[in-house]
């Protein structure tokens, strides 16, 4: 029976996604190894190149998708449900934006490769989970629009970039909710049903 490791691969990830957060790509794994308290040897047992190890670290924490998209119906209009769903995506995004801006500033980093090599990623299952959510309410008739597939790409789009604004400061680091329920109300109106 081999010896147990002193610091899990999770953890290790967690302490190398942290220092590359705050220092970026040219964080030494000198540092993320003393953090671990580990040693550098350790890290490349595991990790062959500091490429490997940044993009392991880098992936976006999982999300439970499906609780945040099942907006509770007890009573609330689609709107008022859409303004719950996008509070929780904001959410979300507000948490993995720092991740997600240290992640693309790696040369290395490719979309369609870093997609295909995580197909269940959160991003993924929320883009699809909203056009589902929206779907159902077009099936009960609760939305009018024939095609809800670029409501929910332009919710998802516009949260996301909220995010990252805030990132660089806009709005002094952080949009009111207030903004975030009226881009909500504003979507809706092209969505909703002829009253």
């Amino acid at each position: 029976m081999g010896r147990r490791k002193l610091v899990e691969d999770d953890e290790l990830l967690a302490v190398a996604r942290e220092v590359f957060v705050e220092q970026g790509i040219a964080a030494s794994t000198r540092e993320i190894a003393r953090r671990a308290g580990i040693s550098e040897a350790v890290i490349y047992q595991r990790h062959p190149t500091k490429t490997h190890l940044f993009f392991a670290a880098m992936v976006p924490p999982a999300s439970n998708v499906e609780d945040l998209l099942s907006a509770p119906a007890n009573g609330l209009s689609v709107v008022e449900q859409l303004e719950g769903i996008a509070l929780g995506m904001m959410g979300y995004f507000r948490k993995v934006m720092p991740i997600l801006m240290t992640l693309v500033s790696h040369p290395a980093f490719d979309l369609e490769t870093f997609a295909q090599r995580h197909p269940d990623s959160p991003f993924g299952r929320m883009h699809l989970g909203l056009h589902r959510y929206l779907e159902s309410q077009r099936e009960r008739g609760r939305i009018a629009a024939e095609n809800v597939g670029p409501a929910a790409l332009t919710l998802f789009a516009a949260l996301h970039s909220l995010a990252f604004l805030e990132r660089l400061g806009v709005h002094g680091g952080k949009f009111d909710e207030a903004i975030i329920r009226a881009m909500v109300r504003s979507l809706w109106a092209g969505l909703a049903p002829d009253a």
